[in-house]
């Protein structure tokens, strides 16, 4: 299922992440693009509809509107997000890079068609992925097109297959949106449409002074590709009636990081703001 990085290409239905267009050049040439793109263990869990743990059964292919696509097929022994597992459900995993070569290979020869190419970031090597051996698979949300077998699913990005001992992961990561609230737990982990990673590793707090302004922190690791900061950000109350309160942003890596509330010792609400 490994094909060459040059060529692979993922259909990522109804997401960011992939998008592609087809069109000649001004002046007749032709020209064509692929935005090769990573993907973290935290953006395939938010990325993807399902993800389902199991034992490979099979590696094989399935031939489908004249083409060859190969699959792997996994009995599922737990569903870690997304629609739950039934008892005996046997998947079919096929990688979307085969079906979109072969639904725009006339374009991709041409090369008119531009189009972003996900990668799981550390991916199981392939002759890991053999009968017997224990999975993760990210999969896609939408049905394969006709001719695919019935229990057919696409991976959610290139080689999106990971070591069963992960699964307690998954539920850690939540999908976040830039502008909005979001609350994490202790121990979550926020996740951005980009792929930045927030997690809350503490709180902590000042004594004050007798009369003088109380403050406490939320520690918050960020992480963006191989770059990552503990970011404090505090939240101070002044005495008065009413108490004036304020909670700080900070700048990091493009983003503005600010505090909305925070429950201490449990939960923290956080907000970022993307810089244009």
């Amino acid at each position: 299922m490994r094909a060459a990085r040059a060529t692979r290409s993922v259909v990522v239905a109804a997401t960011a992440l992939l998008g592609f267009a087809i069109g000649s050049a001004p002046d007749g040439a032709r020209a064509g693009s692929v935005a090769f793109q990573t993907i973290s263990f935290g953006r395939a869990v938010t990325l993807s509809a399902r993800v389902v743990k199991g034992k490979v059964t099979a590696r094989s292919e399935a031939k489908v509107d004249g083409g060859t696509f190969h699959y792997v097929e996994i009995a599922v022994d737990a569903a870690l997000k997304g629609t739950p597992a039934k008892v005996g459900e046997r998947v079919r995993v096929f990688d979307g890079a085969e079906w979109f070569q072969h639904t725009h290979a006339a374009a991709i020869k041409a090369g008119v068609v531009s189009y972003a190419d996900p990668h799981y970031a550390k991916p199981l090597p392939a002759a890991e992925i053999k009968p017997g051996a224990g999975v993760i698979a990210f999969l896609r949300g939408d049905a394969p097109p006709p001719g695919f077998p019935a229990n057919a699913a696409f991976l959610s990005a290139g080689e999106a297959f990971e070591r069963p001992e992960r699964a307690p992961d998954v539920a850690r990561f939540k999908s976040a949106a830039f502008g909005d609230p979001i609350t994490v737990k202790m121990g979550e982990i926020a996740v951005l449409p980009d792929g930045l990673e927030l997690e809350v590793k503490g709180h902590t707090h000042k004594r004050p002074l007798a009369g003088g302004p109380r403050k406490e922190m939320a520690e918050v690791e960020a992480r963006a590709g191989e770059r990552k900061e503990l970011i404090v950000l505090g939240h101070v109350v002044e005495p008065g009636t009413p108490p004036k309160e304020s909670w700080q942003t900070r700048a990091w890596q493009g983003y503005d990081l600010s505090l909305v509330a925070m429950k201490h010792g449990d939960e923290t609400t956080l907000r970022v703001v993307r810089r244009p």
